[in-house]
């Protein structure tokens, strides 16, 4: 005799299992989710609300025993994993495009028109610093108006870094070097800039071998 189960004593998960199939059947109604109930010899027919108030240990071991498949996934379960993993996906979606749309930090200005004291430029590490670099670079170098261009636009651009790494805030650098081949011949290079005495100065360095000479200066300018 079959028997039948009430709606009251059915689970939480049971009744959202229930109503998820049946929305299922009602959108796709030829791929029905449930399966369709068995009927007994007399007739009957089994509800699928007393099949399932079997335990579910039993039931899943004698179909996996039987047919020697594993059970069926539950549907319901299978929906909420899904949206769960879309709405995760989307709030990390959401928060890459945040973090895109972040506006830029813009400061302020300071209004300090002179340096604190121990950021002036200083004129006496900057020339170490060339002597060192130049007599490196230029040790074994002989002129060649070729390859001097070539070595003048790196020299410029290895001291310009080296001195920026000095750290003198808030100042602007200007590198310039000059080459030219060594014939014990006269030779003047002469500059003029604006700037403010109190804060601005340079620093100067001339390097010689057999076959070239090498003139590097260095200005620091204070940006108010």
């Amino acid at each position: 005799m079959a028997t039948s189960t009430s709606g009251a004593a059915l689970s939480a998960n049971e009744k959202l299992t229930l109503q998820a199939l049946k929305d299922h059947d009602k959108v796709h109604p030829k791929l029905s989710a449930t399966p369709v109930p068995p009927t007994l010899k007399d007739g009957s027919k089994v509800s699928s609300t007393s099949r399932r108030s079997h335990a579910s240990g039993d039931q899943s071991s004698s179909r996996s025993d039987r047919t020697g498949k594993p059970p069926r996934i539950n549907f319901f379960k299978f929906v909420v994993a899904t949206r769960a993993w879309h709405r995760i996906a989307k709030n990390s979606s959401i928060a890459k495009s945040s973090e895109k749309l972040q506006p830029v930090v813009r400061y302020e200005n300071t209004y300090k028109t002179d340096p604190e004291k121990g950021q002036y430029f200083a004129p006496g590490k900057v020339e170490e610093m060339l002597k060192d670099t130049m007599e490196k670079k230029l040790k074994c170098v002989k002129y060649s108006p070729e390859k001097c261009r070539l070595i003048t636009t790196e020299l410029t651009a290895e001291i310009k870094s080296k001195v920026k790494a000095l750290e003198f805030p808030r100042y602007k650098i200007v590198c310039n070097v000059v080459m030219t081949e060594n014939k014990r011949q006269g030779l003047e290079i002469a500059s003029r800039c604006v700037w403010n005495h109190s804060t601005d100065n340079f620093a100067s360095y001339t390097y010689r071998n057999a076959t070239l000479i090498a003139m590097a200066n260095v200005y620091g300018v204070y940006f108010e």
